[in-house]
């Protein structure tokens, strides 16, 4: 039985803005702030969505040529040869999805917890990090049925999502001064514990990776390349609204903010976007605004641990993975290991500080899949000129470069001191491929076909 494709441009669209909107932009823009120093955060939003659009360049080229469900690992083994280094990259992706995916998932807990002492200010600060481990807990819980019901509670989800944003947004417009579009001229502030930024460079790595980490999500419709009414066409468009949109909605928000609070205020709370709503409607309405970025937290948490449960079951299933990960529950059917693996791993994750989780998980995806993806498209270009490019990226090769260049400079910015966990996983995954391929007579252990 093959996939139907039932999903067109706006169908996608709305999906792809939903998978990149979730607790992010909610719990990063203090710290955004803080990294530049104030105002000048605008231009890290603005610099985060030109890296998002050149790689999204990069991803919807590969997309058109390689429209097949699993997006990124389908690129990967193909590019780099699907019976030798394809092999190795495709299961590095697959090895990250390990330690990105858990801590994605608790990020979204630990925005939770945050958000939830607004409502519930007599929480003691102390336990911020056992309420995020316990949200993870229920989320896998609750995932622990059959599909069906899933998918319904989704949708449920999504709008209060689209919902959260906009009631943001509309009640900081009537409030927005044009002053805070020139982010430039914005001086630089320190607020009292927090330490200025250590240069222009130094305070725009670290804020440049916690706006990266906001966007990230426009490449998910690729995973959808076998249900896209013609992918070729439809995934590159999505690609590209979809991160337009969010680019502007970003931006906005954080100007509204900055053009309401105390910048002291903006840069040192834990929930900046509560604060702003209480100030401009009253305490009530910002309970019932922190009521839906809850939910929103909530329904990140949900879709990530939905989703690459079913990306490790698949490529499991397929004996392309450790093959635990492809058992099913027996009368259920949902991926029981896939499931219990990531949201443990997310428990214990959610005891870290929100900065290093965020770091972390930019850094440990910087290069696989996101650099190696980058060269993966330069690759085909040279070996395979034959392949059909429904879409070319733009500008050939300038997208790719600047994506490359700006992929780098995340990774190696002094500022987060994570390279070393980047590093560390890396290394581990080529340990464990080498260990499984041996044990399967694989490549590089044996002759490829």
């Amino acid at each position: 039985m093959a996939l139907k494709r039932e999903i067109g441009l706006w169908q996608g669209t709305a999906l792809n803005i939903i998978d990149m909107v979730g607790i992010g932009p909610f719990v990063t823009l203090p710290l955004i702030l803080a990294a530049m120093g104030g105002g000048r955060a605008i231009g890290a939003w603005i610099l985060g969505a030109v890296l998002a659009i050149a790689d999204g360049l990069v991803t919807a080229e590969l997309s058109a040529e390689l429209p097949r469900a699993g997006g990124s690992y389908a690129f990967l083994r193909e590019a780099y040869g699907p019976a030798r280094w394809g092999r190795l990259v495709s299961f590095l992706f697959l090895f990250q999805i390990i330690f990105s995916a858990p801590l994605s998932m608790a990020s979204g807990a630990i925005g939770f917890s945050r958000y939830l002492h607004f409502v519930f200010p007599e929480i003691p600060d102390r336990w911020e990090a056992p309420v995020a481990s316990l949200l993870c807990v229920a989320v896998t819980l609750l995932l622990m049925r059959r599909i069906g019901a899933i998918g319904k509670f989704s949708v449920v989800l999504w709008i209060g999502v689209l919902a959260t944003l906009g009631i943001v947004i509309g009640l900081g417009l009537p409030h927005l001064k044009l002053a805070a579009f020139r982010f430039w001229e914005a001086p630089v502030i320190s607020a009292p514990g927090i330490a200025p930024p250590a240069g222009v460079l130094g305070g725009l790595g670290l804020a440049l990776i916690l706006s990266v980490y906001d966007y990230l999500g426009y490449y998910n419709v690729c995973y959808l390349a076998e249900e896209i009414v013609e992918p070729t066409k439809t995934i590159p468009r999505v690609i590209v609204i979809s991160i337009l949109s969010v680019a502007v909605l970003y931006i906005l928000m954080n100007a509204c903010i900055v053009s309401v609070l105390p910048m002291a205020q903006a840069m040192g709370s834990k929930s900046t976007v509560a604060d702003f709503v209480e100030v401009l409607a009253g305490r009530p309405v910002a309970r019932l605004v922190t009521g839906l970025i809850l939910w929103t937290a909530f329904a990140s948490v949900f879709s990530l641990t939905l989703g690459y449960s079913r990306i490790l079951f698949a490529a499991a299933r397929d004996g392309n993975f450790f093959p635990a990960f492809a058992r099913l529950h027996p009368t259920e059917g949902y991926p029981v290991v896939a499931l219990l693996a990531l949201g443990g791993a997310a428990s214990v994750f959610s005891f870290l500080d929100l900065k290093a989780v965020v770091s972390a998980i930019v850094s440990i995806r910087a290069i696989i899949p996101f650099i190696a993806q980058v060269a993966a498209a330069l690759v085909l270009r040279k070996t395979r000129p034959d392949l059909a490019r429904p879409f070319r990226m733009w500008l050939y090769p300038l997208p790719a470069f600047v994506a490359l260049l700006l992929w780098g400079f995340v990774f190696l910015s002094p500022e987060k001191g994570f390279k070393a966990a980047g590093f560390a996983v890396l290394g581990a995954g080529v340990v464990a491929y080498l260990v499984m391929a041996r044990r399967k007579a694989e490549w590089p252990f044996t002759a490829p076909a």
